[in-house]
C-alpha cells in the first residue's frame, strides 16, 4: 500500500512539474478539510450544533446537500419498515 501510495505521488509530482513535498502538502490540507466537514455535518445531523453554525462553518451548500442526503436514507428506511 505504502509503496503504491508513493508511486501515485510521484506520478502527480511528475505530471504536475512540482515537488513531491508540495503534492502530500495539498493531499494533507485536502483531507483535513474532508475531516473537518464530516465532523461538523455530523454534528449538526447529531443535533449537536445549529444549523447557522454549521452554515456558517462549512457552507450553505454543503448543508442542503447532507440534509437531502439525510432526507433520502430516512425516505428509504420508511418505505423499507411499511413493506
Amino acid at each position: 500500500m505504502a509503496t503504491d501510495l508513493t508511486k501515485r505521488v510521484q506520478k502527480i509530482a511528475e505530471a504536475r512539474s512540482i515537488p513531491e513535498s508540495e503534492i502530500l502538502e495539498q493531499a494533507l490540507e485536502r483531507g483535513v478539510e474532508n475531516l473537518w466537514i464530516d465532523l461538523i455535518l455530523s454534528r449538526y445531523v447529531n443535533d449537536e450544533i445549529g444549523r447557522a453554525t454549521s452554515i456558517e462553518l462549512v457552507g450553505c451548500d454543503r448543508l442542503k446537500r447532507a440534509e437531502r442526503a439525510l432526507q433520502a436514507v430516512e425516505d428509504d428506511v420508511r418505505w423499507g419498515l411499511s413493506a
